[in-house]
């Protein structure tokens, strides 16, 4: 199964289920209302992150499913890593929004996944893109003053070895899931919207 990643929360929507968008929204809102934050506005149309078929500089927008769990897994075994967390735990249906959040929270708001009734949080992209960094050097990736270059990012989707002994495994499913995830991140946090990841 293949996870996507949107920007806002509507577009992750099908048409016809757009009216459980704006439950999640709603669900959102109060727990940014509880933790002193301002309203969560989700844009309509979302903003286009696209330049020609690149997902700001990541050639892939979604990803599967099973290595999303495996690199999020990776990065809480490293350290404390809340938010990736919630990736390992539901890549299928999770919000971070660009609220300096400090916890991800449970949402009252509740969505069927393979078959079971699941509570959906909500995270930051602060605290995502902080655990992103950390997992980057344990994957061996680049990063430079805690950016990561256009460079390292051209060299991950040409599925380039970063070091000697680098696993195909690595280059070709955990470096592209994390530049994903991360480009993901970086592009709502820089269009001031969630990003949400649905499956």
């Amino acid at each position: 199964m293949s996870t996507g990643m949107f920007m806002g929360i509507r577009g992750s929507y099908t048409e016809d289920s757009r009216g459980l968008a704006d439950t999640l929204v709603k669900a959102i809102n109060e727990v940014l209302a509880a933790n002193r934050f301002a309203a969560y506005i989700d844009p309509d149309p979302p903003p286009n992150v696209y330049i020609g078929h690149m997902f700001g500089r990541s050639a892939l927008d979604h990803h599967s499913s099973r290595v999303l769990i495996e690199v999020a897994y990776r990065g809480t075994q490293l350290m404390n890593s809340a938010h990736l967390a919630l990736v390992r735990d539901n890549p299928y249906r999770v919000v971070f929004v660009p609220a300096k959040l400090r916890k991800p929270y449970e949402t009252k708001y509740q969505e069927r996944i393979a078959g079971n009734m699941i509570a959906i949080w909500v995270g930051s992209l602060d605290g995502l893109l902080e655990e992103l960094g950390w997992l980057a050097g344990d994957l061996g990736i680049p990063i430079e003053d805690g950016q990561v270059s256009d460079q390292t990012a051209a060299a991950i989707n040409d599925y380039q070895p970063f070091r000697e002994g680098d696993s195909m495994e690595l280059i070709e499913d955990f470096r592209t899931a994390w530049l994903a995830l991360h480009e993901g991140a970086r592009l709502a946090k820089e269009a001031g919207v969630a990003l949400t990841l649905a499956g």
